[in-house]
């Protein structure tokens, strides 16, 4: 038989800590440990268990000056960690992934899942991974919490809000009109826009439409705005260049 992962668990709302304890005690593959609704009970029940991985509120990990909580740190620097919170800043998440230490995974504290993505999660942080969604990742890339300026980085605020505007199918007029902006300026800035995401028509298809696919897949929208009727493999979609580097798949 396989090796129990050893697991604490550690926030401050006791009913969530209880809550998973029981949801996760009697897995075959899991043995919690210690639970702890203080930083410094958690560091303590860290020293005496040796677990391989925490589970940790993000209100737990960091003491009253900012600074992330010395004891649990120290009480072994190979822990692996999943914090939970409900808003992750991208700041801290950065400091929590490159701090000393073992696995990391951030989960929202109203989108955990199911007992399966949960063990998933803990069997890769137990591992020595860390695991990010993809609006997590690219928050964390460009240090910022709007997912807007996350999704697309190299555009500014008024190009992204023209962006927004061609993945709805507005004119240059519609789009002076909505902006309120002369109409060479919104030529100007569609133009800077194919450009920078380079979409051009030597694909064979509008660039109006490779612009409105990316911004549309960078928000998440794509598979509400690709019809069905017709198999992953048969869509063939045209991206601008920068796409071809993004792992995205179609759903019908």
């Amino acid at each position: 038989m396989a090796k129990k992962i050893r697991l604490v668990i550690g926030d401050h709302d006791l009913f969530f800590v209880e809550s998973l304890n029981s949801l996760l005690k009697n897995h075959e593959e899991i043995e919690v440990v210690g639970t702890a609704s203080e930083c410094h009970d958690l560091a303590l029940a860290t020293r005496q268990h040796l677990p391989d991985v925490a589970i940790v509120g993000m209100d737990l990990v960091f003491a009253d000056d900012g600074e992330l909580c010395t004891p649990l740190q120290a009480a072994n620097p190979g822990l692996g960690m999943i914090f939970v919170g409900n808003k992750m800043d991208p700041s801290t998440m950065s400091d929590l992934i490159f701090n000393d230490g073992g696995g990391r995974a951030f989960l929202k504290r109203n989108d955990i899942g199911g007992l399966d993505k949960l063990i998933r999660c803990i069997r890769s942080v137990a591992d020595g991974s860390t695991l990010l969604n993809s609006d997590a990742f690219r928050r964390i890339l460009v240090n910022s919490d709007d997912p807007m300026e996350a999704s697309l980085p190299d555009l500014t605020a008024k190009e992204r809000q023209v962006l927004a505007c061609l993945a709805n199918a507005d004119s240059n007029a519609r789009i002076a009109e909505k902006l309120k902006l002369r109409s060479r300026t919104v030529e100007n800035y569609v133009a800077t826009i194919f450009s920078k995401l380079g979409a051009s028509r030597r694909s064979g298809r509008d660039p109006r439409v490779q612009a409105a696919l990316y911004y549309l897949s960078m928000i998440g929208r794509l598979e509400m705005a690709v019809g069905s009727g017709r198999s992953t493999e048969e869509k063939d979609p045209i991206f601008p260049s920068r796409m071809s580097q993004l792992p995205i798949i179609i759903a019908a």
